[in-house]
């Protein structure tokens, strides 16, 4: 102490005799000089004896920390390293033996949790800085790396004897040592993470930035990854670094994967990693190739649903109601264009792929019935149009299929489905085209011999326009749609034309011309459609035009017979009716026709062809007119 008092007084005091003739010197200066002087001269002694309380604080910091040697404990007399002490075998990377006497001082009496969780707190940075610096190439650290793992390895067998003994568990569970492992675990991926590029995910990027961020994780990446492995198997560590590689790699593949990924970039990424594991260089990171595996697996399973997503994009996007027809090659190309791609991969992929696209066809065309079903339910406006589209679907699909069955491998199940779904939706919708094209010719026919109006002869022209948009017309859908549409007409008009009120009798001859024109409305309307007249039926309007034109009883008659032979179905009042036309026959020659129907009605066997079978004459119509109901 008292060389300290010295050395205080020196640095205070020891310049008294220099103060007194600064004093006297300062007299012979001006007053102003004087001030700034004296100002300096305090300034001066402020700064020095500042100078001299560091020195003396210091200096007793110093004799404290010279007087801190190990603490004796009272019970035993044993001795403890201090807190300084133990961050000096911090610093020098010696953490199992800094854990060793933060343990040792943690179950003596001089404990205190606060300089404890300091001490182990300190010792956690140090091992993490350690841990980063080997990560980041630091070549040196082999051996603070290894004491790290010792370290690891002593929290281990504590946490095993605080849970042999019979301590609180309380404490366990807030011992910071206990989390060691998983902060190691957090700071290597956070590291790894750094080490590979980042990479937003794939759906907006081109495919040649995509294939060069691939080719730099295999040529850079990998391999520098691939050296620190090996420092750190030397250390080790090696089980927890191949853990945390193989976390990063599966969610920088998950990222890159992630959101709408095309077919085209999920088999780029897909086949780089199968050529990895097919020549070995999964190596490049893995103690083993499950990990490799596991995450390429993952990429199969991401390139068979995105090729299913794509697969029913198409298809739906080929029957929108409203585009351009397509063609059989089209759907063909759809479901095998991406098992062509895969082929050069495995076989066994392409069987993948072909499998999903079978297996989405399937669906899709199970749906479709149903989806069609409820178009044409709800649309009112262009019903006609909507029933030939889906026809044109069914036409399009059907051929697809037939050239399928040379390409796939298909079974005989799967081949009895699609053409099940096939024709199950060709029918509803021509039942539906049906229907609408009854019900229309029903509402133009009701008043159409009763009055002037031309739209009968407008539905035809829009039924012939509709047809002739149907490009599948050299198909056996498309001639019995025609067939079942001209059977339909016909009997609507019959039916109408039976069952014309006296009034409309009375004008047999504009009847007649009426019937003449329409006819040939709706002979240019089907043969336009088919091509030619040969593939449709007998047509009963034009026996009936034939016979209303002749004017010779006898020539009525081989008429009338002929008639029958074509129509068996004609029936007495049909025949009565078609006399009405003919306003000039005597009764004799009415009487004498019917006679004659009689006679070769019952000798006539019943044909397909009954166009008169389901036409009913309602009698209660023409009461007082000439007919003879």
């Amino acid at each position: 102490m008292r060389k300290m008092k010295h050395v205080y007084y020196r640095l205070t005091g020891g310049r008294k005799l220099q103060g007194a003739s600064s004093g006297e010197n300062a007299q012979m200066l001006p007053k102003e000089a004087q001030k700034e002087t004296e100002k300096q001269k305090s300034k001066r002694t402020e700064k020095v004896k500042n100078l001299a309380d560091k020195l003396v604080k210091n200096l007793f910091s110093v004799k404290e920390e010279t007087d801190e040697k190990p603490v004796e404990k009272e019970s035993d007399e044993r001795q403890y390293l201090s807190g300084q002490a133990i961050c000096e075998l911090i610093d020098q990377a010696k953490f199992l033996d800094a854990c060793n006497h933060i343990y040792d001082l943690e179950q003596s009496a001089l404990k205190s949790k606060k300089k404890i969780d300091s001490l182990y707190k300190k010792v956690a940075e140090r091992m993490w800085s350690v841990v980063q610096e080997a990560i980041n190439g630091g070549d040196m650290l082999l051996e603070p790396l290894k004491s790290v793992v010792a370290s690891l390895e002593w929290e281990k067998e504590k946490e095993k004897e605080w849970f042999d003994s019979d301590k609180d568990m309380e404490s366990v569970s807030t011992w910071s040592p206990k989390y060691w492992h998983k902060d190691l675990e957090k700071l290597l991926m956070e590291c790894l993470a750094r080490q590979i590029p980042s990479f937003v995910s794939a759906s907006n990027i081109e495919e040649s930035a995509f294939k060069d961020h691939l080719s730099h994780l295999e040529s850079t990446i990998f391999p520098n990854l691939r050296c620190k492995r090996d420092f750190f198997k030397e250390a080790g560590l090696l089980a927890t670094y191949t853990k945390c590689c193989d976390a990063c790699l599966s969610s920088h593949f998950s990222a890159l994967t992630d959101g709408n990924l095309s077919f085209s970039k999920c088999l780029l990424i897909y086949e780089w990693g199968f050529n990895m594991y097919r020549s070995g260089r999964e190596k490049l990171l893995l103690a083993d190739t499950y990990g490799f595996t596991w995450i390429f697996s993952n990429m199969e399973e991401k390139l068979l649903t995105v090729t299913q997503k794509e697969v029913r994009g198409e298809l739906r996007e080929f029957v929108t109601t409203g585009r351009k027809p397509y063609t059989d090659s089209a759907i063909i190309q759809v479901l095998t264009g991406r098992a062509q791609e895969v082929q050069h991969i495995s076989d066994t992929l392409r069987d993948k792929v072909e499998a999903i696209c079978l297996e989405e066809l399937l669906q899709f065309l199970d749906s479709y019935k149903n989806e069609a079903r409820s178009l044409l339910q709800l649309d009112t406006f262009s019903v006609i149009h909507s029933n030939l589209q889906i026809l044109e679907n069914c036409c399009i699909f059907r051929a697809a299929w037939q050239k399928l069955t040379y390409i796939y491998s298909a079974s005989a199940d799967t081949d009895t489905k699609v053409k099940t779904f096939i024709d199950g939706t060709e029918e509803l919708s021509r039942d539906f085209l049906l229907q609408t094209i009854t019900s229309k010719v029903k509402v133009e026919l009701k008043d159409h011999f009763r009055k002037d109006c031309g739209n009968f002869g407008k539905l035809l022209d829009h039924l012939q326009s509709s047809f002739s948009l149907f490009e599948r017309k050299n198909t056996e859908t498309y001639e019995t749609l025609i067939q079942a549409v001209h059977h339909s007409i016909v009997t609507e008009y019959l039916q109408a034309l039976l069952t014309v009120s006296g009034k409309c009798c009375a004008k047999r001859r504009k009847i007649a011309n009426k019937i003449e024109a329409d006819h040939r409305a709706m002979q240019k309307l089907f043969e336009e459609c088919l091509g030619s007249s040969t593939a449709l039926p007998s047509d009963p309007i034009e026996g009936i035009l034939d016979f209303i034109q002749l004017t010779d009883v006898n020539a009525m008659k081989i008429q009338f017979v002929l008639l029958l032979r074509k129509f068996p179905d004609l029936r007495e009042e049909h025949l009565k009716i078609i006399l009405d036309f003919k306003g000039t026959l005597s009764r004799t020659d009415r009487d004498a026709l019917l006679e004659l129907v009689y006679e070769n009605c019952v000798r006539l066997e019943r044909e397909h062809n009954l166009s008169f079978e389901t036409t009913e004459i309602k009698t209660g119509k023409c009461k007082g007119c000439c007919c003879c109901f």
